[in-house]
């Protein structure tokens, strides 16, 4: 084993056992955040662009002091020392499985996507990723954007079969 090995043994808060856990939790669906059509500013060819407001609210900074405090606690019962319970204040929008900002529903006032992912406005779009989800569940969502996928994507196909505009 070499020198530098042994010497981060003698180390222990520098050692090679450490443990980390992170969090991701959900921030509920609410009227302040949103993603629309700028009414101002264009690109390049004259199409408006997104005007995204998001931000964390009170129940977002309970849920992540609750998520800190508890995993304080079962370190601690566990024997775990040097614990360091630190907030990366973490911007929303660089999670790995962001979702919502183009919600599923009945009622086009409320909603920019029908049953099967279509636009209310232009029924030949399809959205098939997390947007159409305003909330998260527990688990890694990719299985469920692939069955989004393959549902329009059969919506579409008897759409046509029946002669009917997709």
């Amino acid at each position: 084993l070499g020198t530098d090995f042994k010497q981060q043994l003698e180390r222990p808060a520098l050692g090679p056992w450490r443990v980390q856990s992170g969090m991701m939790g959900e921030t509920i669906p609410k009227a302040t955040n949103y993603v629309r059509l700028d009414p101002t500013r264009k690109d390049e060819w004259g199409m408006p662009l997104l005007s995204i407001s998001v931000d964390y609210d009170d129940n977002d900074a309970k849920m992540k002091q609750d998520f800190i405090e508890q995993f304080t606690e079962m370190y601690t019962q566990a024997g775990f020392i040097n614990i360091k319970a630190v907030d990366t204040k973490q911007a929303p929008g660089l999670d790995i499985h962001e979702m919502g900002g183009v919600r599923m529903g009945r009622d086009p006032k409320t909603s920019l996507l029908n049953q099967w992912n279509q636009l209310h406005a232009c029924p030949n779009v399809y959205v098939t990723d997390g947007a159409c989800m305003t909330s998260t569940s527990t688990q890694n969502p990719s299985l469920t954007y692939m069955a989004l996928t393959a549902r329009a994507v059969d919506h579409a196909v008897r759409t046509a079969k029946r002669g009917d505009t997709v």
